[in-house]
């Protein structure tokens, strides 16, 4: 049986294994060379991992724009060269806080915060990823990026020195250094223990598969599992084109409109069809809808 194979899975990372080896595992399930996945998670965390099959793999950048939720836990009075509990222990002292005054902090951190990315991250400096300069034992100036934290509510503390969160999030936020920013707001060190990624827009860790799971499952189950892409961009809006434009569509002729929508990107339907993505465009004057990414086989 021959299944169509572009859309999304949505995969339950367990700890110890890297995103690129789900993939591996995906890729010979599927026996499909084309698949990726949005945002990575790190050996040490855990949760969801959105893999992209096919004409999906078109569109990690417009998935990972959209905020995400994780669950942390972070003890204080602990620094690695990592920011979490995998690197190298560089200061470990003793240290104890009061609930309120944790509270207070955290609340501190709502709102849009300036974060200077972690060496050990695969953010491009000068052609390498900064990991790469980390194991030479090289630090490298990192510019500060302005993000921005929805919420942060307290779940668990244990009256000293750990804690746990659960953070809403936008794209590009680095939960290492919110812990290690957290400890350095209470004038001592903040190293990440645990991390699980619960959220990332519409989808949710308890719609994964677990990664166990895939070598076991049926081929036609996993297929059924697979989510439509346009399921992805449910945050842009939708335009609809007549049914007769079908054909022009396809064959990348732009569609004069009279409706000025700015700078916007659309998901693009005709006769009912997810066809792919698009964006206005100005021509003499005059308005057109214009195709800039095709979804559509």
């Amino acid at each position: 049986m021959k299944f169509d194979m572009d859309g999304i899975l949505l995969i339950n990372k367990k700890k110890g294994i890297t995103s690129h080896d789900v993939i591996s595992i995906v890729r010979k399930k599927l026996n499909i060379k084309k698949v990726g996945h949005c945002g990575t998670l790190d050996p040490m965390a855990t949760g969801l991992l959105i893999i992209l099959i096919g004409k999906a793999t078109k569109l990690s950048d417009y998935i990972m724009k959209n905020r995400k939720t994780y669950l942390a836990k972070v003890k204080l009075g602990l620094l690695t060269d990592s920011y979490d509990i995998t690197g190298n222990i560089l200061e470990n002292q003793g240290f104890t806080v009061d609930k309120d005054k944790l509270i207070e902090v955290l609340k501190s951190f709502v709102g849009e915060v300036k974060q200077i990315p972690p060496m050990y991250s695969a953010i491009k400096v000068n052609g390498k990823k900064l990991y790469e300069y980390a194991r030479k034992g090289i630090e490298v100036k990192r510019k500060e990026r302005l993000v921005k934290i929805y919420s942060m509510e307290l779940l668990d503390f244990n009256g000293k020195d750990e804690f746990v969160i659960n953070c809403d999030v936008s794209s590009g936020t680095y939960i290492r250094t919110l812990a290690f920013d957290i400890g350095r707001k209470l004038n001592t060190y903040g190293t990440l223990l645990e991390l699980q990624r619960n959220s990332i827009s519409n989808f949710n860790l308890n719609e994964c598969l677990n990664i166990d799971d895939i070598e076991s499952i049926d081929l036609e189950e996993l297929h059924s599992r697979i989510i439509p892409m346009e399921k992805a961009l449910l945050n842009f809006e939708k335009f609809s084109y007549p049914s007769d434009f079908y054909d022009k569509l396809l064959n990348g002729i732009k569609f004069q409109t009279e409706k000025d929508f700015e700078d916007k990107i659309f998901r693009l339907y005709c006769r009912d069809e997810f066809i792919g993505l698009g964006r206005m465009e100005v021509d003499n004057g005059r308005n057109y809808m214009a195709l800039f990414k095709k979804l559509i086989r």
